[in-house]
């Protein structure tokens, strides 16, 4: 049970860090501080291609909060020792959805980023962790919908076997 409320708390704490990140975002723009990090340029430089960049990230911040939301349900969930209702298992394939479309759409708006960068005659081979961020989301995506898919499963059986008796 301790692990279990642990691993809300600390959900708990990343949807709201993140969710106050958004609104800080939101209350940022108007003053041309915001920045595109792999691009290295000020909000007064941008053309539209580095606006819909922008509003895409935007757009899979608020995709990738959502997924916290649903992460933070199935805590709650755990946390009655339901392993097997509904609500965890939709909750982690909407978590799963969620993050996986989010990894899928990060990993888009960074091979954008770059062949701009290649049109504009920068070759740029940099290693970098955000790099892997929308590796590990895809990852953990397809992570929770598996499970989601095997709690499926074991709860058939789990009433299959309920019926035997």
């Amino acid at each position: 049970m301790k692990k279990a409320i642990l691993f809300k708390t600390l959900v708990d704490i990343l949807y709201i860090l993140h969710f106050t990140g958004l609104i800080g975002i939101i209350f940022i723009i108007p003053f041309g501080i915001v920045n595109i990090n792999q691009v290295n340029m000020n909000v007064e430089d941008w053309n539209l291609f580095y606006w819909v960049i922008f509003i895409a990230s935007l757009i899979t911040y608020v995709i990738f909060l959502r997924g916290l939301y649903y992460l933070r349900k199935t805590a709650k969930h755990l946390l009655l020792n339901k392993y097997f209702s509904e609500n965890i298992i939709h909750n982690l394939k909407e978590t799963g959805n969620h993050f996986l479309l989010t990894g899928i759409i990060l990993l888009t708006l960074f091979i954008a980023i770059w062949v701009k960068k290649l049109y504009g005659g920068k070759l740029e081979l940099i290693y970098d962790s955000n790099l892997l961020i929308p590796l590990f989301l895809t990852i953990i995506g397809m992570f929770f919908i598996i499970q989601s898919n095997t709690l499926v499963m074991a709860k058939s059986i789990k009433e299959e076997n309920e019926l035997t008796v």
